[in-house]
C-alpha cells in the first residue's frame, strides 16, 4: 500500500456512515454527482474497499478532505458505466476517478447564451430538484437552443434522458411517430428521469407534462408565451389545475434574441434623447453603435446573444399559482430582486454588447 492509499485508509474500528441518497430517490452516485457539480469540481475520486469508500473532489485544483461511508457494490457499478470515468485495481482497492467535463464548463455553456451568473446560479438548483421547466418565447426567439443547452448540463449523469420533437442529445431516448400528449405517455413508457419536449401544443400534452412533473420527472418544456408570467397564464388557459401547476412547477424562463455588437468595431456614442427615455438611462448616458469591420464583414454585429428572465418557484409563487393571483401580483413578486427581459436587455446595452434599439425592442415586446 503507497502512502496515499495508507493516509486514506480508515481506522479499523471507525464507524462508518451510509454513502448519502437523495430525497427524490437518485442513487448515492447519483448525490454525488450532483453535489460535485454545485461545488464546480472537475473530478470526483473514489477508493472502493471491502469494507468502506473514501469519497474525495478535487475543487479549484485541490482535493478535498476524505470523506468514508460503508462499502456499497453497486456504487463501483454506477461509476464505471459512465463517460471520462478512469478505473484502476490496487489490490482489494478499485480507485475509480470521473471527470466531471462540466462543472465549470457546462455553467459557462449556459452563460455562452446569454443567461448571467446570478440567473444560472438561481436556475441549477431548480432542475436538480425537478419538476416542471418551462422555456417560453415566440417562435425564432431560441427555445429549443436553450433546452439543448441544459441537456447538455447532465450528460455524462446516470440519468436517463428522453427527448419530444426536434431536441437531440448523444445518449438520450427520442421519441418518434408521435406528438403531443402521444408523445408524452411513449416517452414514460421508457422510465426516463428526465423529459424534454420541444413544445406544448394544447390542454392534453400541458397535462401530461405537469402530470409527469407531479410523479417525479424532471420535465423541460417550450412553451409559446410572449414571457415568463405569460406562460403561467398559458398554463392556466388550458385548465392546468392550479394545485397541480402550483406544486410541480420549479422555474418558468422567458427569453428573446438580440444581436451582438461586434467587439472589434463597436463605437461608444451619447444615446439619443428618445432613446434615453424610453430606456431609463440619464441624459447623455454612453451607449454602443454598430459601425462595420472586416470581422464582421461590414454588418456591425457579431451573432446573436439570448436575453432572459426568470421565474424561479418559491413558497410565495407558488401560493399565488395555486390561489389564482393576477398577473400582475407574480410579476411584482417574481421580479422584486431579478430582471425582467426589459431590465435585462438594458443592461446588455450598459455592458456595451447589443444597441439601445435591440433593447427597445424587447422592452416592446
Amino acid at each position: 500500500m503507497d502512502m496515499e492509499t495508507e493516509a486514506l485508509a480508515p481506522a479499523a474500528d471507525a464507524p462508518q456512515p451510509p454513502l448519502p441518497s437523495g430525497s427524490r430517490g437518485e442513487s448515492p452516485a447519483e448525490v454525488l454527482i450532483a453535489e460535485g457539480r454545485r461545488r464546480r469540481a472537475s473530478h470526483i475520486h473514489l477508493e472502493i474497499g471491502p469494507a468502506s469508500v473514501t469519497v474525495r473532489m478535487r475543487i479549484a485544483g485541490q482535493l478535498s478532505e476524505p470523506r468514508r461511508y460503508h462499502a456499497d457494490s453497486a456504487l463501483a457499478a454506477d461509476f464505471r458505466g459512465l463517460p471520462g470515468t478512469s478505473v484502476l485495481a490496487q489490490g482489494e482497492v478499485e480507485r475509480i476517478v470521473l471527470r466531471l467535463d462540466g462543472g465549470e464548463r457546462r455553467e459557462q455553456a449556459l452563460e455562452a447564451i446569454g443567461m448571467n451568473r446570478a440567473l444560472v446560479d438561481a436556475l441549477l438548483p431548480a432542475l436538480r430538484r425537478g419538476g416542471l421547466v418551462l422555456v417560453a418565447g415566440p417562435a425564432g426567439s431560441g427555445r429549443s437552443t436553450t433546452i439543448a443547452t441544459l441537456l447538455r448540463h447532465f450528460a455524462g449523469s446516470p440519468r436517463h434522458i428522453a427527448t419530444i420533437g426536434t431536441l437531440q442529445v448523444e445518449g438520450a431516448t427520442r421519441i418518434e411517430g408521435c406528438t403531443g400528449v402521444e408523445a408524452v405517455r411513449a416517452a414514460l413508457e421508457q422510465d426516463p428521469d428526465l423529459i424534454a419536449l420541444d413544445g406544448l401544443d394544447g390542454r392534453e400534452a400541458a397535462a401530461a407534462a405537469a402530470e409527469a412533473a407531479e410523479d417525479g420527472h424532471l420535465v423541460l418544456a417550450a412553451i409559446d408565451a410572449p414571457d415568463a408570467v405569460s406562460a403561467i397564464r398559458r398554463m392556466r388557459d388550458w385548465r392546468v389545475e392550479p394545485f397541480r401547476l402550483a406544486s410541480t412547477v420549479a422555474a418558468v424562463l422567458a427569453q428573446r434574441l438580440v444581436r451582438r455588437l461586434c467587439p472589434d468595431c463597436r463605437r461608444p456614442v451619447q444615446a439619443q434623447g428618445s432613446v434615453s427615455a424610453l430606456l431609463g438611462f440619464d441624459s447623455g448616458a454612453i451607449v454602443f453603435a454598430p459601425v462595420g469591420c472586416e470581422s464582421c464583414e461590414g454588418t456591425g454585429f457579431a451573432g446573436e446573444t439570448g436575453v432572459f428572465e426568470a421565474i424561479v418557484a418559491d413558497g410565495a409563487i407558488r401560493r399565488l399559482i395555486n390561489d389564482g393571483g393576477d398577473e400582475a401580483i407574480l410579476a411584482r413578486h417574481a421580479f422584486l430582486r431579478a430582471p425582467n427581459l426589459g431590465s435585462a436587455a438594458r443592461a446588455l446595452v450598459r455592458e456595451g454588447l447589443t444597441t439601445p434599439e435591440e433593447a427597445v425592442r424587447i422592452s416592446r415586446g
